[in-house]
């Protein structure tokens, strides 16, 4: 039985793609040999199976954790100093269930478990975590069979799985040294999560750990999971609170609604560190949010990339006070109807505004279009807000949060999700906005329908529009 805390496995009949709501599309993401309703019913096999499973791990490593609390108890200890037979007897017994291959492996909790992990004892509860693991992979191998077909990935898994440090360092390194970094990382990207919380569980480091069972048992992790560096200690250095200055407008700009207009919004503004707001003729504003910008940063943008991170895996950032300046700045009155878009760490960062309390209590937000976004643990704040997410199981960044193709958890059965797979495969030109706007348009012609249907309230005439450049702080 699955524990009333842990996430609900996946059961939705669309539960192939990385979130299991209320759609999972695909261009090419079922059209492979065999029978559509077998390969669905196989996923959903392999996905219920890998979370129960995780559920099962979870709940041997809190029994394990409570059999080391016992052991160094100091009440335990003066009870056994009272009664020294009766309490080697109870000591012994409890020593073999946590160290005996056969019970719970190495059991213990804290430092020991971290000393264990570095000379490489095993846990029964990491075992079982990872054999949950392996289940997700299989599950993303029935849509994406190349997986298992493909001779570098193939072995990659076998060699993670397989705890074999030495072997997977190995093949790593081969594939990207015959196909690229890029071709190799698109290769793996669909089980990208599943492969690095593994590694996590089986590698000798000890500060890894806790990332890898976040991952596994389909929870937020703290820490990244390849060296296990505390999310708050990669993303200290983005600071600042936040300003918004408004800037002309460059040439391009839509004059009316729909998700094609808007996410075309978002990439005419680029990655510089711009931002549009939209007045519609209904009354009715948008949020317009670009991604992270690549290289240096500019004009102390908080669109870089230690802002996309704060953004994915913290609920607030110096992108999210200057977006919420540019609001105010523009005049959207309190109660407005407001609809929030944005890609990649803008994706993000729109989110936020809308798991925010006191920004949802000034502004209605009715919908969310987030593409390309971490944005799989932010939940709204009201939960009437219609959120969209659109991701590309071969893009990375929308898996950073910890979840990915392989998820197995149900975490937002409410929301509108579309995860497909872009013929290219390529990362990272399969992230970028200008894909995933002709993929809209050409390909997911269904799933865009279904999208403007549902904002058709935005899809007014634009009265007024202003564009700002935010910044982590004001100017001095």
């Amino acid at each position: 039985m699955i524990p009333s805390e842990h996430p609900a496995p996946c059961a939705s009949p669309y539960a192939a793609g990385r979130r299991s709501g209320e759609h999972a599309g695909g261009c090419e993401h079922r059209h492979h040999d065999g029978d559509p309703a077998r390969q669905e019913a196989a996923e959903r096999t392999l996905r219920r199976a890998a979370a129960e499973l995780a559920a099962i791990a979870d709940r041997i490593r809190a029994i394990s954790e409570r059999t080391s609390a016992t052991l160094t108890d100091p009440r335990m200890a003066r009870r056994a100093a009272a009664r020294p037979w009766s309490a080697a007897e109870a000591y012994t017994a409890l020593l073999r269930a946590a160290t005996h291959p056969r019970g719970l492996g190495f059991a213990f909790g804290g430092l020991p478990a971290r000393l264990g992990g570095m000379v490489g004892l095993e846990s029964l509860g990491r075992h079982v975590a990872v054999t949950s693991l392996r289940l997700r992979i299989a599950a993303v191998a029935v849509g994406h069979p190349e997986l298992l077909t493909d001779p570098g990935t193939s072995r990659l898994i076998d060699a993670v799985t397989g705890d074999r440090d030495i072997a997977t360092g190995t093949i790593m390194r081969a594939m990207i040294a015959e196909r690229g970094a890029s071709e190799a990382m698109s290769a793996v990207a669909p089980i990208a999560m599943e492969v690095l919380a593994a590694r996590a569980l089986l590698d000798e480091n000890p500060f890894n750990d806790g990332a890898g069972w976040a991952i596994a048992t389909g929870r937020q992790p703290d820490a990244e999971p390849l060296f296990g560096l505390a999310t708050r200690a990669i993303t200290r250095w983005d600071r600042g609170e936040g300003a918004a200055a408004p800037v002309a407008p460059p040439p391009g700009l839509a004059e009316h609604g729909g998700v094609l207009s808007f996410l075309g919004n978002v990439a005419v503004l680029g990655t510089d560190g711009r931002v549009l707001l939209q007045e519609l003729d209904n009354g009715r504003y948008v949020v317009h949010a670009p991604g992270m910008g690549f290289g240096r940063p500019i004009n102390d943008s908080p669109q870089d990339f230690v802002g996309a991170g704060r953004n994915a895996m913290l609920g607030d950032s110096p992108y999210v006070r200057a977006l919420a300046k540019a609001i105010a700045a523009f005049g959207v009155p309190q109660g407005a109807r407001v609809a929030l878009v944005g890609h990649s760490e803008g994706g993000a960062a729109v989110m936020n505004l809308a798991q925010n309390p006191a920004f949802c209590a000034r502004y209605h937000v009715t919908h969310v279009v987030a593409v390309g976004s971490p944005i799989d643990f932010k939940v709204c704040a009201d939960p009437a807000t219609w959120v969209a997410s659109i991701t590309n199981q071969h893009d990375i960044v929308p898996a950073l949060d910890g979840v990915g193709t392989g998820g197995c958890f149900d975490l937002h059965p409410d929301w509108y999700v579309v995860d497909y797979t872009h013929p290219s495969h390529r990362f990272p030109q399969c992230h970028s906005i200008a894909v995933y706007l002709a993929d809209l348009r050409d390909l997911l012609t269904d799933e865009r329908r279904a999208i403007d249907t549902e904002l058709s309230a935005y899809q007014g005439a634009v009265v007024r529009g202003q564009v700002y450049r935010l910044h982590d702080r004001e100017a001095r």
